[in-house]
């Protein structure tokens, strides 16, 4: 009996240490959504930048619901909340993992989370500073002829989220395959003759996401997603040109 108790001892102790962890992880996050909230006026009104150009004078972004804004709000905060805290948040749940790992399991993890990080950032901000407006002046060009153009806060902000988390989805792919070579998971000559099916996976998952049967959304969530595979592959040959 002593010695099971002996054995249960360090487990409930880590539990007791993964629970502060995990509870120091959501104050965390609920302070950054606090900050984020008492700022959402000017994060709407940046947010909707991008459609100005498709009204016309005077007009606005409406909303059909009283709750709707303050329920886009809370969005808006609990979303950038985890994103602008996610460092925080990392960290935390770093204290608990590293003391398991060896040194070069602790050097490719953190590797993983940095790369990963910046990856998704970077996706967002190219999908809002570049793709966003070319979507939206090209879904826009439509029906711009004969109708008129009436945008409502909650279906863009759902719309906008979406394309900002796909973005940033599509772009952890060079990240991925960059550290699945780096790990001899897989070779440079593997990712080139995978190329074909890569291509095919990115359709099938495009088709996936847009959850519809227009061809156009999947082109365009296609095109960038077998782009970013062409990149991992190239971020491998200039790595391997360094060296």
């Amino acid at each position: 009996m002593p010695e099971l108790s002996d054995k249960k001892q360090p487990f409930i102790e880590h539990l007791l240490e993964l629970r502060a962890c995990l509870i120091k992880a959501f104050l965390g996050w609920i302070v950054s959504c606090i900050v984020v909230y008492i700022f959402t006026d000017q994060i709407i009104e940046f947010l909707i930048n991008p459609l100005k150009p498709f009204l016309k004078e005077e007009a606005k972004v409406y909303f059909k619901t009283l709750p709707e804004v303050f329920a886009n709000q809370i969005k808006i905060s609990v979303i950038l909340g985890f994103v602008i805290g996610s460092p925080y948040i990392i960290y935390q749940l770093w204290l608990f993992v590293a003391p398991g790992l060896y040194p070069q399991e602790k050097r490719w993890l953190k590797s993983a989370l940095i790369l990963s990080s910046f990856s998704f950032l970077i996706g967002a901000v190219t999908a809002f500073f570049l793709f966003l407006p070319f979507i939206l002046k090209f879904l826009h060009s439509f029906g711009a002829q004969f109708l008129v153009f009436k945008p409502y806060l909650k279906e863009y902000i759902n719309f906008l989220l979406k394309i900002l988390v796909i973005f940033g989805i599509f772009f952890q792919v060079p990240s991925i395959i960059f550290l699945l070579y780096k790990m001899d998971i897989v070779s440079l000559e593997q990712l080139k003759r995978f190329r074909p099916y890569a291509i095919v996976l990115s359709f099938i998952l495009a088709s996936v996401i847009t959850t519809g049967i227009d061809p156009l959304n999947q082109i365009l969530l296609a095109l960038p997603l077998t782009g970013l595979y062409e990149i991992g592959i190239m971020i491998i040959k200039i790595h391997n040109l360094r060296r």
